[in-house]
């Protein structure tokens, strides 16, 4: 797979199907941290989806790119927003929908969505 990280706040990825992962930087400021892959985690996971779609129906995947941008609000620091831009050239315009249905059914979506209960544990041996 491939990312791009084209701001601090926007990825994007190509190449699902690479054996390789290859973080490309648009520029020496930036780097791909753990935000950076948690959204990644998301665009990757939200594939898996859509190539279980595209097999059943038999459609190509070997275009397929997503843009994911975020946002942060304060108090507490966090991610309050994600977007999702999903381009696939070979899509049916009549799959649209189902496709955007779909594509929210992955497990990182699903566990973001709904949240997950985070205990933390800290030991000294």
């Amino acid at each position: 797979m491939n990312i791009n990280v084209i701001t601090q706040e926007t990825l994007q990825l190509s190449d699902f199907e690479s054996d390789e992962l290859n973080v490309e930087l648009k520029s020496e400021a930036l780097y791909f941290g753990a935000i950076s892959m948690f959204v990644a985690s998301l665009g990757r996971c939200t594939y898996a989806v859509l190539n279980s779609y595209a097999m059943r129906l038999d459609l190509p995947l070997d275009n397929i790119t997503m843009q994911l941008t975020w946002e942060y609000s304060q108090q507490p620091t966090r991610i309050s927003k994600i977007n999702m831009q999903i381009r696939w050239p070979e899509l049916p315009e009549k799959r649209l929908k189902s496709v955007e249905r779909a594509a929210h059914l992955c497990t990182i979506h699903q566990t973001i969505h709904n949240c997950v209960d985070i205990h933390t544990q800290l030991a000294t041996s």
